[in-house]
């Protein structure tokens, strides 16, 4: 998980003091997921991404299963993912399975209260960087492009400068192609179209859903790898700057993608 105060590893030894006392202050979300767990490697790039954007007003907190068994048995969770809001040192509520992002909002905005919610109805200009990603979240295009230029020119450093401008290429690919049953259909009718499947990709990347978006780019590097100037793996290369390294995703899409091109 990402180097942030506000994304921690949770283990036996640090739960009662990192997420129970914690909470005390601010709601804990709590993952449980496993690494051979498919919908947990979709869902986990959305939250982290979540995390980032509320900027430390809530901790994400995830529990390897296989590694915090006791844990895992002390809340009774039979099934992963599952998602644990835990506030003033209380279970608050669970989500049980893979949840989309407007359901992980809505239950962070009921804890975190309307001064959270009016800001992001209302992004601060200030702050090009969470302007830039509450716009790519709305999909105004536009307004992110102008937003990312901005923070690149007054942080050219910006660590999330490459994540963002990764976002907004997807966000482009979207744009053009917005029908998703569309490009569905098109696949399914011709799986040799690239464009079609690298526009798919591009919408689940967008969505959070970056393990079938890595494998949707996988598929079309290995049907077509000169497709679009090497499409297919730049875009590869561009969802692991917004993943981040420490991602298993990504380590596993590398050795893969390297299967492929030797």
């Amino acid at each position: 998980m990402a180097d942030a105060a506000y994304k921690i590893v949770a283990t036996i030894e640090n739960f009662m003091t990192d997420v129970v006392e914690a909470s005390a202050g601010k709601p804990v979300l709590v993952d449980f997921w496993a690494p051979w767990c498919g919908p947990c490697q979709a869902v986990m790039p959305m939250l982290e991404r979540l995390a980032d954007e509320y900027g430390g007003r809530f901790i994400l907190a995830k529990v390897n299963t296989d590694e915090q068994q006791q844990i895992a048995q002390h809340f009774g969770i039979r099934s992963i993912p599952t998602l644990m809001l835990v506030r003033d040192r209380e279970v608050a509520e669970q989500l049980v399975g893979a949840q989309p992002e407007n359901v992980v909002r809505a239950l962070l905005d009921k804890y975190l209260g309307a001064e959270v919610v009016a800001e992001q109805e209302a992004p601060d200009p200030s702050r090009p960087d969470q302007l830039a990603a509450q716009l790519i979240e709305s999909r105004d295009l536009q307004g992110a492009a102008a937003a990312i230029e901005a923070l690149g020119a007054a942080e050219p450093e910006h660590a999330l400068l490459k994540s963002l401008r990764a976002r907004l290429t997807f966000l482009e690919a979207v744009a053009a192609r917005p029908d998703m049953p569309a490009l569905r259909a098109a696949l399914e009718q011709d799986p040799s179209d690239g464009e079609a499947r690298h526009a798919l990709a591009a919408h689940h990347a967008l969505a959070g859903d970056y393990g079938t978006a890595l494998s949707e780019w996988l598929e079309l590097m290995r049907r077509n790898r000169k497709f679009g100037d090497d499409l297919a793996r730049r875009s590869l290369l561009m969802a692991f700057d917004v993943l981040g390294p420490a991602d298993e995703l990504v380590a596993a899409y590398r050795r893969r993608m390297a299967a492929l091109l030797h």
